[in-house]
Protein backbone atom coordinates (compact mmCIF):
# COMPACT_ATOMS: atom_id res chain seq x y z
CA UNK A 1 0.00 0.00 0.00
CA UNK A 2 2.79 2.39 0.94
CA UNK A 3 4.56 1.57 -2.32
CA UNK A 4 1.37 2.37 -4.25
CA UNK A 5 0.99 5.71 -2.43
CA UNK A 6 4.61 6.59 -3.23
CA UNK A 7 4.01 5.85 -6.90
CA UNK A 8 0.94 8.10 -6.91
CA UNK A 9 2.92 10.87 -5.18
CA UNK A 10 5.70 10.64 -7.75
CA UNK A 11 3.18 10.77 -10.62
CA UNK A 12 1.50 13.84 -9.13
CA UNK A 13 4.83 15.59 -8.60
CA UNK A 14 5.80 14.81 -12.17
CA UNK A 15 2.53 16.24 -13.50
CA UNK A 16 2.98 19.38 -11.42
CA UNK A 17 6.55 19.78 -12.73
CA UNK A 18 5.40 19.42 -16.34
CA UNK A 19 2.60 21.95 -15.81
CA UNK A 20 5.01 24.38 -14.20
CA UNK A 21 7.40 24.10 -17.13
CA UNK A 22 4.59 24.54 -19.64
CA UNK A 23 3.23 27.62 -17.88
CA UNK A 24 6.63 29.22 -17.46
CA UNK A 25 7.48 28.41 -21.04
CA UNK A 26 4.30 30.07 -22.35
CA UNK A 27 4.91 33.10 -20.19
CA UNK A 28 8.44 33.44 -21.47
CA UNK A 29 7.32 33.22 -25.09
CA UNK A 30 4.75 35.94 -24.55
CA UNK A 31 7.22 38.16 -22.73
CA UNK A 32 9.80 37.90 -25.50
CA UNK A 33 7.41 38.43 -28.41
CA UNK A 34 8.48 41.36 -30.58
CA UNK A 35 5.57 43.67 -31.36
CA UNK A 36 6.26 45.82 -34.42
CA UNK A 37 4.17 48.88 -35.23
CA UNK A 38 3.53 49.14 -38.98
CA UNK A 39 1.96 51.75 -41.25
CA UNK A 40 0.69 51.41 -44.81
CA UNK A 41 3.77 53.11 -46.25
CA UNK A 42 6.65 52.21 -48.54
CA UNK A 43 9.05 52.16 -45.58
CA UNK A 44 7.15 49.29 -43.92
CA UNK A 45 7.48 46.93 -46.90
CA UNK A 46 10.51 44.89 -45.63
CA UNK A 47 8.73 44.29 -42.31
CA UNK A 48 5.81 42.68 -44.15
CA UNK A 49 8.04 40.75 -46.57
CA UNK A 50 10.07 39.28 -43.69
CA UNK A 51 6.78 38.08 -42.23
CA UNK A 52 5.38 36.78 -45.56
CA UNK A 53 8.58 34.88 -46.35
CA UNK A 54 8.81 33.29 -42.89
CA UNK A 55 12.10 34.99 -42.06
CA UNK A 56 11.19 35.87 -38.49
CA UNK A 57 10.49 32.21 -37.79
CA UNK A 58 13.68 31.22 -39.62
CA UNK A 59 15.72 33.18 -37.09
CA UNK A 60 13.69 31.97 -34.12
CA UNK A 61 11.80 35.19 -33.51
CA UNK A 62 8.16 35.46 -32.41
CA UNK A 63 6.80 38.59 -34.12
CA UNK A 64 3.45 40.34 -34.13
CA UNK A 65 2.87 43.04 -36.75
CA UNK A 66 0.53 45.66 -35.27
CA UNK A 67 -1.01 47.90 -37.96
CA UNK A 68 -1.82 51.58 -37.40
CA UNK A 69 -3.68 54.07 -39.56
CA UNK A 70 -1.58 57.04 -38.45
CA UNK A 71 1.90 57.78 -37.12
CA UNK A 72 0.29 59.59 -34.18
CA UNK A 73 -1.61 56.48 -33.08
CA UNK A 74 1.55 54.42 -33.51
CA UNK A 75 3.53 56.78 -31.27
CA UNK A 76 0.83 56.65 -28.59
CA UNK A 77 0.95 52.84 -28.63
CA UNK A 78 4.74 52.96 -28.26
CA UNK A 79 4.43 55.30 -25.27
CA UNK A 80 1.84 52.99 -23.71
CA UNK A 81 4.17 49.99 -24.08
CA UNK A 82 1.80 48.24 -26.51
CA UNK A 83 4.50 47.90 -29.18
CA UNK A 84 8.29 47.59 -28.98
CA UNK A 85 9.66 48.95 -32.25
CA UNK A 86 8.67 51.37 -35.01
CA UNK A 87 9.92 52.80 -38.25
CA UNK A 88 10.04 56.55 -37.80
CA UNK A 89 12.24 59.60 -38.27
CA UNK A 90 14.65 61.12 -35.78
CA UNK A 91 12.43 64.12 -35.09
CA UNK A 92 9.66 61.85 -33.83
CA UNK A 93 12.26 59.79 -31.98
CA UNK A 94 13.62 62.87 -30.20
CA UNK A 95 10.12 64.06 -29.25
CA UNK A 96 9.20 60.64 -27.85
CA UNK A 97 12.43 60.54 -25.87
CA UNK A 98 11.78 64.05 -24.56
CA UNK A 99 8.27 62.99 -23.53
CA UNK A 100 9.55 60.17 -21.34
CA UNK A 101 9.56 57.27 -23.82
CA UNK A 102 13.23 56.83 -24.75
CA UNK A 103 13.76 54.92 -27.99
CA UNK A 104 17.00 54.22 -29.80
CA UNK A 105 17.78 53.80 -33.48
CA UNK A 106 19.41 50.47 -34.25
CA UNK A 107 19.39 50.66 -38.05
CA UNK A 108 18.64 52.87 -41.03
CA UNK A 109 15.64 51.68 -43.05
CA UNK A 110 15.56 54.10 -45.99
CA UNK A 111 17.85 56.91 -47.00
CA UNK A 112 21.44 55.73 -47.02
CA UNK A 113 21.85 57.52 -50.37
CA UNK A 114 20.21 60.78 -51.56
CA UNK A 115 18.36 58.84 -54.25
CA UNK A 116 16.46 56.83 -51.62
CA UNK A 117 13.27 58.06 -49.93
CA UNK A 118 12.14 60.69 -52.41
CA UNK A 119 10.36 63.88 -51.33
CA UNK A 120 9.18 66.55 -53.71
CA UNK A 121 7.93 70.12 -53.64
CA UNK A 122 5.22 70.24 -56.31
CA UNK A 123 3.34 73.25 -57.67
CA UNK A 124 -0.36 73.35 -58.51
CA UNK A 125 -1.28 72.61 -62.16
CA UNK A 126 -2.95 76.00 -62.52
CA UNK A 127 -0.18 78.02 -60.85
CA UNK A 128 2.20 80.35 -62.66
CA UNK A 129 5.22 78.47 -61.33
CA UNK A 130 7.36 76.61 -63.85
CA UNK A 131 8.89 73.19 -63.13
CA UNK A 132 12.38 73.54 -61.67
CA UNK A 133 11.99 77.30 -61.29
CA UNK A 134 11.99 79.60 -58.28
CA UNK A 135 9.56 78.92 -55.44
CA UNK A 136 9.89 82.40 -53.96
CA UNK A 137 6.59 84.12 -53.29
CA UNK A 138 4.79 80.80 -52.98
CA UNK A 139 2.50 79.45 -50.28
CA UNK A 140 3.75 75.93 -49.51
CA UNK A 141 1.74 73.31 -47.61
CA UNK A 142 3.87 71.55 -44.99
CA UNK A 143 3.43 69.85 -41.62
CA UNK A 144 4.78 72.10 -38.86
CA UNK A 145 7.32 70.78 -36.36
CA UNK A 146 7.91 67.56 -38.30
CA UNK A 147 10.43 66.06 -40.70
CA UNK A 148 8.49 67.80 -43.49
CA UNK A 149 9.27 71.25 -42.10
CA UNK A 150 12.89 70.25 -41.45
CA UNK A 151 13.18 69.22 -45.10
CA UNK A 152 11.63 72.46 -46.35
CA UNK A 153 14.01 74.57 -44.25
CA UNK A 154 16.95 72.43 -45.34
CA UNK A 155 16.03 72.79 -49.03
CA UNK A 156 16.11 76.54 -48.59
CA UNK A 157 19.53 76.30 -46.96
CA UNK A 158 20.96 73.92 -49.57
CA UNK A 159 19.54 75.76 -52.60
CA UNK A 160 20.08 79.32 -51.39
CA UNK A 161 16.37 80.13 -51.14
CA UNK A 162 15.40 83.07 -48.93
CA UNK A 163 13.03 81.61 -46.31
CA UNK A 164 11.47 85.04 -45.83
CA UNK A 165 10.25 84.94 -49.43
CA UNK A 166 8.11 81.83 -49.02
CA UNK A 167 5.11 81.23 -46.78
CA UNK A 168 4.77 77.88 -45.03
CA UNK A 169 1.14 76.84 -44.59
CA UNK A 170 0.52 74.19 -41.92
CA UNK A 171 -1.47 71.24 -43.30
CA UNK A 172 -0.76 68.14 -41.12
CA UNK A 173 -2.81 65.72 -43.25
CA UNK A 174 -0.88 64.39 -46.25
CA UNK A 175 -4.11 63.60 -48.08
CA UNK A 176 -5.36 67.15 -47.56
CA UNK A 177 -2.02 68.53 -48.77
CA UNK A 178 -2.44 66.60 -52.02
CA UNK A 179 -6.03 67.79 -52.41
CA UNK A 180 -5.12 71.42 -51.75
CA UNK A 181 -2.20 71.54 -54.17
CA UNK A 182 -4.29 69.93 -56.91
CA UNK A 183 -6.99 72.56 -56.40
CA UNK A 184 -4.43 75.36 -56.14
CA UNK A 185 -6.74 77.72 -54.24
CA UNK A 186 -5.26 78.15 -50.76
CA UNK A 187 -1.71 77.01 -51.52
CA UNK A 188 0.59 77.20 -54.52
CA UNK A 189 2.75 74.20 -53.63
CA UNK A 190 3.07 71.24 -51.28
CA UNK A 191 5.89 69.10 -49.95
CA UNK A 192 4.99 65.43 -50.47
CA UNK A 193 6.65 62.02 -49.92
CA UNK A 194 6.66 59.21 -52.44
CA UNK A 195 4.45 57.90 -53.97
CA UNK A 196 2.15 60.91 -53.53
CA UNK A 197 4.62 63.29 -55.15
CA UNK A 198 4.63 61.14 -58.27
CA UNK A 199 0.84 60.93 -58.15
CA UNK A 200 0.57 64.74 -58.01
CA UNK A 201 2.81 65.02 -61.07
CA UNK A 202 0.52 62.59 -62.93
CA UNK A 203 -2.37 64.90 -62.11
CA UNK A 204 -0.62 67.86 -63.74
CA UNK A 205 1.44 69.29 -60.87
CA UNK A 206 4.94 70.58 -61.59
CA UNK A 207 8.09 69.42 -59.78
CA UNK A 208 9.84 72.37 -58.19
CA UNK A 209 12.30 70.50 -55.93
CA UNK A 210 13.25 66.80 -56.05
CA UNK A 211 15.48 65.97 -53.10
CA UNK A 212 16.96 62.90 -54.80
CA UNK A 213 19.10 65.22 -56.96
CA UNK A 214 20.65 67.03 -54.00
CA UNK A 215 24.23 66.26 -52.99
CA UNK A 216 23.19 65.62 -49.40
CA UNK A 217 20.66 63.13 -48.09
CA UNK A 218 18.18 64.75 -45.73
CA UNK A 219 15.23 62.37 -45.51
CA UNK A 220 15.87 59.16 -43.62
CA UNK A 221 13.68 56.56 -41.94
CA UNK A 222 15.10 54.70 -38.95
CA UNK A 223 14.17 51.55 -37.05
CA UNK A 224 13.93 52.44 -33.37
CA UNK A 225 13.31 50.20 -30.35
CA UNK A 226 12.12 51.10 -26.90
CA UNK A 227 15.21 51.48 -24.72
CA UNK A 228 13.81 49.10 -22.10
CA UNK A 229 13.25 46.40 -24.74
CA UNK A 230 16.88 46.73 -25.85
CA UNK A 231 18.07 46.22 -22.27
CA UNK A 232 15.95 43.11 -21.71
CA UNK A 233 15.91 41.38 -25.09
CA UNK A 234 19.04 42.23 -27.07
CA UNK A 235 19.12 38.71 -28.54
CA UNK A 236 15.74 39.33 -30.15
CA UNK A 237 17.06 42.48 -31.80
CA UNK A 238 19.99 40.57 -33.27
CA UNK A 239 17.53 38.06 -34.72
CA UNK A 240 15.34 40.87 -36.04
CA UNK A 241 18.31 42.54 -37.77
CA UNK A 242 19.18 39.24 -39.49
CA UNK A 243 15.60 38.61 -40.65
CA UNK A 244 15.09 42.20 -41.76
CA UNK A 245 18.39 42.29 -43.64
CA UNK A 246 17.51 39.12 -45.54
CA UNK A 247 14.15 40.63 -46.51
CA UNK A 248 15.93 43.76 -47.77
CA UNK A 249 18.30 41.63 -49.85
CA UNK A 250 15.34 39.85 -51.44
CA UNK A 251 13.57 43.13 -52.22
CA UNK A 252 16.62 44.92 -53.58
CA UNK A 253 17.76 41.93 -55.67
CA UNK A 254 14.33 41.03 -57.08
CA UNK A 255 12.04 44.08 -56.87
CA UNK A 256 9.72 42.86 -59.64
CA UNK A 257 9.06 39.62 -57.77
CA UNK A 258 7.52 41.62 -54.93
CA UNK A 259 6.04 44.41 -57.03
CA UNK A 260 2.35 43.58 -56.52
CA UNK A 261 2.86 43.14 -52.78
CA UNK A 262 4.71 46.47 -52.57
CA UNK A 263 1.96 48.31 -54.45
CA UNK A 264 -0.61 46.97 -51.99
CA UNK A 265 1.36 47.58 -48.79
CA UNK A 266 2.36 51.11 -49.80
CA UNK A 267 -1.12 52.07 -51.05
CA UNK A 268 0.31 53.27 -54.35
CA UNK A 269 -2.45 55.38 -55.99
CA UNK A 270 -4.18 54.20 -59.14
CA UNK A 271 -2.70 55.61 -62.29
CA UNK A 272 0.96 55.36 -61.32
CA UNK A 273 1.28 51.63 -60.62
CA UNK A 274 2.93 50.89 -63.97
CA UNK A 275 5.50 53.66 -63.57
CA UNK A 276 6.17 53.16 -59.88
CA UNK A 277 9.76 52.23 -59.10
CA UNK A 278 10.19 50.01 -56.03
CA UNK A 279 12.27 51.78 -53.39
CA UNK A 280 15.83 50.65 -52.68
CA UNK A 281 15.99 49.85 -48.98
CA UNK A 282 19.01 50.45 -46.76
CA UNK A 283 20.72 47.59 -44.94
CA UNK A 284 23.31 47.21 -42.21
CA UNK A 285 23.93 50.92 -41.82
CA UNK A 286 23.23 53.78 -39.42
CA UNK A 287 22.46 57.51 -39.73
CA UNK A 288 25.49 59.74 -40.10
CA UNK A 289 26.40 61.80 -37.05
CA UNK A 290 26.44 64.98 -39.15
CA UNK A 291 22.79 64.56 -40.16
CA UNK A 292 21.69 63.65 -36.63
CA UNK A 293 23.41 66.78 -35.32
CA UNK A 294 21.76 68.88 -38.04
CA UNK A 295 18.31 67.56 -37.09
CA UNK A 296 18.88 68.07 -33.36
CA UNK A 297 20.14 71.64 -33.81
CA UNK A 298 17.14 72.44 -36.03
CA UNK A 299 14.82 71.15 -33.31
CA UNK A 300 16.48 73.34 -30.71
CA UNK A 301 16.31 76.37 -33.03
CA UNK A 302 12.60 75.71 -33.55
CA UNK A 303 11.99 75.26 -29.80
CA UNK A 304 11.00 71.62 -30.15
CA UNK A 305 13.82 70.65 -27.79
CA UNK A 306 15.47 72.57 -24.95
CA UNK A 307 18.74 70.75 -25.56
CA UNK A 308 20.03 68.62 -28.42
CA UNK A 309 20.46 64.90 -27.78
CA UNK A 310 23.86 63.42 -28.51
CA UNK A 311 24.37 60.77 -31.16
CA UNK A 312 25.02 58.17 -28.45
CA UNK A 313 21.74 59.03 -26.72
CA UNK A 314 19.77 58.37 -29.90
CA UNK A 315 21.68 55.60 -31.68
CA UNK A 316 22.73 52.10 -30.56
CA UNK A 317 25.38 50.87 -32.99
CA UNK A 318 25.92 47.43 -31.45
CA UNK A 319 23.38 45.52 -33.57
CA UNK A 320 24.48 46.68 -37.00
CA UNK A 321 28.05 45.75 -36.04
CA UNK A 322 26.82 42.35 -34.92
CA UNK A 323 25.04 41.77 -38.23
CA UNK A 324 28.13 42.84 -40.13
CA UNK A 325 30.14 40.15 -38.38
CA UNK A 326 27.63 37.53 -39.40
CA UNK A 327 27.85 38.34 -43.09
Amino acid sequence: MRSFKKKIAFVLMGCMLVMTLLVSGCGKGKEHKLRIGVLSTVDSVPLYIANDDGLYEKYGLDVELVPFSSASDQSKALEAGEIDVVMTDMIVQSLLTKGGCPIKTVMLAVGEKPTEGQFMVVASPNSNYEAGGSIEGGKIAISEGTMIEFLMDSYCEELGIDENKIKKVTVPSIALRVEMVLEGKDVDMALLPEPLGEYALKQGCKCMIDDTILDVNLSQTVIAFRADYIQKHSNNIEKFVSAYSEAVDSLNNSPEKYRERVLKIANVPEGIEDDYVVTVFSKNTLPEEELVSRIENWMVDNQLLDKAYSYEELVDDSFVKCEGKNE
